[in-house]
C-alpha cells in the first residue's frame, strides 16, 4: 500500500511541477508515472542504462519533492478539496428558504466541482 501512496504522490509532485523538470526527465517520468514502465523498460525504450534512469528518477523525485517543500501548492490543493468536501456535506443538512434555494443549489455545484478536481 505504501508503495501506492507514493505512486500517487509522487503523481500529484508531477502534475504540478512537471513543466520544471527538463524535457528529458518529464519524458522519464512519464514513462514511470502514467505508462508503469519498469526501469529496464525505460532505459531500453530511451536508449540509456539502467543506472542512468534508476539515477534521473531519484534526482527528479528530489527535484519535485524540494518543489512542494517550498512551495507547498499540492498540499494546498488537497487540503482545500478537504474541506470543500467537507462544506458540501454540512450543504447537504442546510434546508433553505424557497428564494435561498438557487443560491444553495449554485454553492453546491461549485463545491462539487472542487471536489470533483482532485
Amino acid at each position: 500500500m505504501a508503495d501506492m501512496d507514493e505512486r500517487v504522490e509522487l503523481n500529484y509532485l508531477l502534475d504540478f511541477y512537471g513543466p520544471l523538470l527538463t524535457e528529458h526527465r518529464q519524458e522519464l517520468m512519464r514513462l514511470y508515472c502514467e505508462e508503469d514502465l519498469s526501469q529496464q523498460e525505460i532505459a531500453d525504450q530511451l536508449s540509456i542504462t539502467r543506472q542512468g534512469v534508476f539515477d534521473s528518477l531519484a534526482k527528479s523525485k528530489r527535484q519535485l519533492a524540494g518543489y512542494e517543500a517550498k512551495l507547498g501548492l499540492v498540499r494546498r490543493h488537497l487540503d482545500q478539496a478537504r474541506l470543500a468536501g467537507r462544506c458540501l456535506q454540512l450543504l447537504d443538512g442546510v434546508h433553505a428558504l424557497p428564494e435561498d434555494a438557487a443560491a444553495l443549489a449554485e454553492a453546491r455545484r461549485a463545491l462539487a466541482a472542487i471536489v470533483s478536481k482532485d
